[in-house]
């Protein structure tokens, strides 16, 4: 029966596909409408949207797939994750997504999740000479995964993977690579009850907190996460740092972007990487953790006070991010002369975070570091003052050049991290807000990023708070 079942379901996706330059598509508008059929697990289906021709189709094939099929690994069964319907004549598509079924639990209760695999180092393999490098064949972390027992426990949610082919280095992403997480993530929003992204780390906590602004409404986990050591050593954190991401993604309560790193829930506008080498290498060190993981694996402290509360609308997902954003930390004895070449001779920055001594402190002998940022705010650069240090708010209103800073229009950061001050200008600016209008919302808290009680103890009013749109 299962046989004429899928048979049946084959002759439905042929008739409403077309063709198009010769290649077998599934028109774009059915693509929910599939994921949510139930199915056999074992399949890979494409989907796939129309291309306009060969000559894109084949431009296109050496740039990044989505995709986790037709490989083969020495050890490996060849025949695991390769598309074996009508559908794999789509290939070659412009745009192609598939999502690979990884754990299905027949009877159970746990919900489903959508991991995004996009690289870092909790997927690396060994190469010959002892380096870690990304795996050169799809579908490795998808076996690695169906190899280990305790992935298909009943307790945990079945599991999709979509794998990014090649893999990206954290350090190469930036506003491109986070709208398109933001679409993929908007794709299948009502497929599934939570997120997995697999992210490297050490930009982990810029995508965080750019997803946090950029999804809107949302309402649902999406939960980063990835690991110092690689899921292929036999002593590693990667294991039990998916597991509990599976474990907390599933979670109905949770409706924010989050990340879980060695035994913590972290809110993801609100983490930062405190270490480059240990295992607790995030922290929010202005916010305590949403949960904790305890020995017996339990969330011996879950903070679901702290967690944000169920959106009010749904979910919008806004992908314009500016990429004209600067951060400049200041150190003893600095020039001048930098920071003016920067205002005066480019018409491209929205933003200019500045990174101050502790409260939002700085020279008081020089008159002319004012005098440019008071030029830079009349070029329509929003200015943001943060702190080197790694805890506590900036309070402008403390010492002499803070106040003077505060008068020229400069906006405190509060306890916001460098992070999320980044991603907020980014995604205010993607939003067109300008002039006081962008002030006031930056001196807002939109998504949890901010303690607004702080911002009112320790700074004035920008204006009016912003009212004519949501943010």
């Amino acid at each position: 029966m299962k046989l004429v079942a899928w048979r049946i379901l084959q002759c439905a996706i042929w008739m409403n596909c077309m063709v198009e330059s010769g290649t077998w598509t599934l028109p774009s508008g059915h693509v929910g409408e599939l994921q949510r059929r139930s199915l056999p697990r074992s399949r890979s289906i494409l989907l796939c949207t129309p291309t306009p021709s060969d000559a894109t189709q084949r431009e296109s094939a050496t740039q990044r797939e989505l995709c986790v099929s037709q490989w083969a690994e020495p050890g490996f069964p060849e025949t695991l994750g390769r598309a074996d319907s009508p559908l794999e004549l789509a290939r070659d598509a412009k745009e192609v997504c598939e999502i690979q079924p990884v754990i299905s639990h027949p009877a159970s209760s746990a919900g489903r999740v959508l991991m995004v695999y996009t690289g870092g180092t909790l997927g690396m393999v060994k190469h010959h000479d002892g380096t870690l490098v990304p795996p050169q064949r799809r579908g490795m972390l998808c076996l690695l995964i169906q190899s280990m027992p305790e992935f298909h426990d009943e307790t945990l949610p079945d599991l999709d993977m979509i794998e990014y082919f090649p893999l990206i280095d954290s350090s190469n992403i930036g506003p491109q690579d986070w709208a398109a997480l933001a679409q993929s993530l908007q794709e299948h929003y009502y497929d599934y009850d939570g997120f997995v992204i697999i992210h490297g780390t050490d930009t982990m906590a810029y995508t965080a907190s750019a997803l946090s602004f950029m999804l809107e409404g949302l309402g649902k986990p999406v939960i980063l996460t990835g690991s110092m050591i690689p899921l292929c050593e036999p002593l590693n954190d990667a294991r039990r740092n998916l597991i509990a991401s599976l474990m907390f993604a599933s979670q109905l309560e949770l409706c924010e972007v989050a990340i879980f790193f060695n035994d913590r829930l972290l809110r993801g506008n609100r983490a930062v990487k405190c270490d480059a080498t240990g295992l607790a290498a995030f922290d929010t060190p202005n916010f305590e953790a949403l949960a904790t993981i305890g020995a017996s694996g339990a969330f011996v402290a879950t903070q679901r006070d702290s967690w944000q509360p169920q959106p009010a609308c749904r979910l919008r997902v806004h992908t314009h991010m500016s990429a004209r954003v600067v951060v400049v930390r200041l150190s003893p004895g600095f020039d001048d002369e930098a920071i003016s070449a920067m205002i005066q001779h480019t018409d491209n920055l929205d933003g200019l975070v500045l990174s101050m001594y502790g409260t939002g402190n700085g020279p008081t002998h020089k008159s002319s570091f004012v005098d440019l940022i008071k030029k830079a705010i009349s070029r329509n650069i929003l200015v943001v003052a943060t702190t080197q240090c790694h805890k506590g708010t900036v309070a402008l209103n403390v010492y002499e050049v803070g106040k003077r800073l505060l008068s020229v229009g400069v906006v405190s950061a509060g306890d916001m991290t460098t992070e999320a001050c980044v991603a907020k200008i980014s995604y205010l600016c993607g939003r067109g807000l300008q002039g006081e209008t962008l002030r006031s919302a930056m001196a807002q808290d939109l998504r949890g990023e901010l303690t607004q009680n702080l911002q009112r103890r320790y700074t004035h009013r920008v204006g009016p708070v912003y009212r004519d749109q949501r943010l």
